[in-house]
């Protein structure tokens, strides 16, 4: 008890300020509606997270403190143990050991056309944008684009985007011995069962095992955002300097443009390569197959999977970084 913030808060206020003085504090937080106060249910409309005014005693002020103060801290930890973690990996990166594989989704990027009809802004297609910041030395990386007009941002997608890459390290680097991937922990489309299962198949399917590091909730923030950014920012660039005829009006029209005009790899992966390639590698009856329910434990709190074979390999959290003794087995 004498370690909450409100005993620290106490003595400093002193006798400056009463507890039972009125204040108010603005505070994100689930919403709560109407039915679910009146009989309970809660469905995924209830849970948007909304800035809140709250109006009460400064005791109650403290007190939502103390309430915050565990989670705080734990997320704090967390956040400040696998920034380092992925600071070292990236520092220790070696073209003939580990290779560490930064990537994320990009916001769909919306192709807009200049001088366009009111209607048009109801109507305009986008292409999705996967961005990947290969770490190859300490002074040494590759920056990649693919281009899609596969919209969804899912494991179908991920995997296919994992085949180039795994196929672009390795035409460079034949005698990279590991990939190391690292993301935040989106549960979509990176930290889920699927995924990690994919993970364990790495080998098998693209010649090259993998380990896979995932950033504190809300702290995935890195090069890989710029590279989306230098992208979008070219692109709204060229079409609003430009004419009618120099719109980019397809996701395809965008990577051939982005092709022409970037330092970066760009590659472009259309919705028929994400359907054969998921054929090719039969991931529908694989997750099927291989990944009931609870396979892993609680993934949502483990931060880093390491493979050591299918459906077997080591994962830690936040409590214990040094000693990957928790293992998903079947």
């Amino acid at each position: 008890r004498d370690n909450q913030p409100s005993e620290y808060l106490k003595h400093f206020l002193n006798s400056q300020i009463s507890l039972f003085d009125d204040c108010s504090w603005m505070i994100w937080r689930k919403s709560v509606s109407s039915t679910e106060k009146s009989n309970g249910e809660n469905s995924n409309a209830d849970k948007k997270i909304l800035l809140q005014k709250n109006i009460g005693s400064v005791e109650d002020l403290l007190e939502e403190f103390d309430c915050q103060w565990k989670t705080y801290v734990k997320h704090s930890y967390i956040t400040s143990q696998q920034s380092s973690y992925i600071k070292m990996i990236k520092d220790q990166a070696d073209e003939h050991e580990t290779i560490v594989v930064h990537m994320d989704f990009a916001e769909n990027h919306t192709l807009l056309a200049q001088n366009e009809i009111m209607q048009a802004h109801w109507t305009n297609q986008q292409a999705t944008l996967f961005t990947v910041h290969i770490k190859t030395a300490k002074e040494k990386h590759h920056s990649l684009i693919i281009i899609s007009d596969y919209l969804a941002h899912d494991v179908e997608f991920v995997h296919t985007a994992q085949s180039i890459i795994s196929d672009y390290v390795q035409s460079i680097y034949p005698t990279v011995k590991r990939l190391n991937y690292v993301s935040d922990g989106a549960p979509q489309h990176f930290k889920n069962i699927k995924s990690i299962l994919n993970l364990t198949y790495h080998q098998v399917d693209f010649g090259i095992p993998a380990s896979w590091s995932f950033s504190a909730t809300a702290h995935g923030k890195g090069a890989v955002d710029g590279i989306g950014a230098a992208v979008k920012y070219w692109t709204t660039r060229r079409v609003l300097s430009g004419t009618t005829s120099d719109a980019i009006l397809t996701p395809e029209d965008l990577y051939k443009f982005t092709q022409s005009d970037s330092l970066m790899n760009v590659f472009y992966m259309d919705q028929k390569r994400i359907k054969n390639h998921c054929e090719k590698y039969q991931l529908l009856n694989r997750w099927n197959r291989d990944s009931p329910e609870g396979w892993i434990n609680q993934i949502r709190s483990q931060h880093q999977f390491d493979p050591v074979g299918i459906k077997k390999g080591q994962m830690y959290t936040h409590l214990n970084i040094t000693n990957y003794t928790n293992r998903f087995l079947n």
